[in-house]
This record gives C-alpha cells, sequence and structure tokens, in this order.
C-alpha cells in the first residue's frame, strides 16, 4: 500500500486535518455571525457553546478510539488510510454530503449556519488538537 508513514505521523496527519477542518469551519460561522443582528446573538450563543459540548464530547471518543486504532496497526509504517475503518469514511461521507446538503436547501437561514459551525468548529479543532497532543507525547515517549 502506498503513502506510508511511521505510526506515531498517522496521530500528526490526523491532527493537522481535523485542525484544518475546524478552522475553516470555525471562520465559516464567524463569517456569518458577524452578518447577524446583535439582537439575534444572546440566544445563538448559548446554543453554540450547547452544540461545542456535545462535538467535544463525541469527538473525544473518536480521538481516543482512532488513536488506538492507529497504535494497534501491525507495522511500524503504515497507510494514511488506515486511520479509519469502513464505517468511520462511511461517516465522514455523510457528513460531508449534509454539510454541502443544507447549504443548497432554501430558507435554511444563515442564523443556523452562524450557531451551528461555531460550535462545530471549535469541537473540529479540539480534536484536531488532541490528535497532535496524542503525536507529540508519542514522538517524545519513545525518544524519537
Amino acid at each position: 500500500m502506498w503513502l506510508k508513514v511511521r505510526k506515531e505521523y498517522l496521530l500528526a496527519i490526523n491532527g493537522l486535518m481535523w485542525t484544518a477542518i475546524g478552522t475553516k469551519i470555525l471562520i465559516t460561522g464567524i463569517s456569518h455571525y458577524i452578518t447577524m443582528p446583535a439582537k439575534k446573538l444572546w440566544w445563538m450563543i448559548p446554543l453554540s457553546l450547547l452544540v461545542f459540548a456535545g462535538f467535544y464530547r463525541m469527538f473525544t471518543g473518536i480521538v481516543r478510539k482512532y488513536a488506538e486504532r492507529i497504535h494497534s496497526l501491525p507495522g511500524e509504517r503504515e497507510s494514511v488510510f488506515k486511520t479509519f475503518s469502513l464505517k468511520g469514511y462511511l461517516i465522514i461521507a455523510f457528513m460531508i454530503s449534509l454539510g454541502i446538503t443544507l447549504r443548497y436547501i432554501p430558507g435554511i437561514p444563515d442564523s443556523f449556519f452562524a450557531w451551528f459551525y461555531l460550535g462545530l468548529g471549535p469541537g473540529l479543532l479540539s480534536a484536531g488538537i488532541r490528535f497532535l497532543i496524542r503525536w507529540w507525547k508519542s514522538i517524545h515517549s519513545t525518544g524519537r
């Protein structure tokens, strides 16, 4: 299989990927927020915090699960595509498709994207940071 890297670098690759996606979604959420009238912000901020809390909890489990998956891979070098299971790839494809579809459904207000993305973006970003922390610890605990 091609694109083989040391297993501990799979954690870094995941961290960078999740951080980039989280940052992009966070910026999108902020761009929607700044177009909202100030009178709407009082209810959108608590909704963003609830969305963040839900995704933070969910992504904490995902980071742990996939970090364990990476460490349990048999070889010292593995393909970057072995990070996720088939189920993981299907969930990613579904979430991307859902996000694209929501953008094209008429009638969904910008306020939805503001509070939802401002919760989802930091959740993804925090998962990316946790992958990077696990990578940092793995390279420093093994002396590499």
